[in-house]
């Protein structure tokens, strides 16, 4: 038995030097530009964070943001969770005092921003009427 044994040549593409480099440049382009684009991204939040980070040390109600808890918001900016939850219409035993200004504004179906415009106005009646809140 005589078996036919043609081995066939392996069909590689062999790109040309220029080719090869030519490829590895793009690659590196965009290697450079997604990395441009993370460093400006990183840049923005990291001006974003001083930028909050100042209004909560100047006590600016700009600051208040509807994931904060009245606690968190009573502790930020030296006005009594009664007199926030008074505002809000939130009693004592109520569990809502620890709830997120997003969860409270839910629960009572008014729109969040109202729920924060509430509070921001509060804190700074509070300021205003007790000049030496801290």
């Amino acid at each position: 038995m005589d078996v036919d044994r043609r081995k066939e040549p392996a069909e590689y593409v062999i790109m040309s030097k220029r080719v090869q480099i030519g490829l590895l440049s793009i690659l590196l382009l965009l290697m450079l530009l997604c990395t441009a684009f993370a460093a400006i991204g990183a840049v923005q939040s990291v001006h974003d964070f001083q930028q909050q980070y100042n209004d909560v040390r100047a006590e600016n109600v700009r600051a208040l943001h509807p994931w904060m808890t009245i606690p968190v918001v009573s502790h930020m900016y030296h006005v009594p969770e009664d007199e926030l939850c008074r505002v809000l219409s939130i009693t004592k035993a109520d569990p809502l005092r620890q709830a997120t200004l997003y969860e409270i504004a839910d629960h009572k179906r008014r729109p969040v921003d109202q729920i924060v415009h509430t509070l921001q106005h509060a804190i700074q009646i509070y300021h205003h009427t007790h000049p030496h809140f801290t």
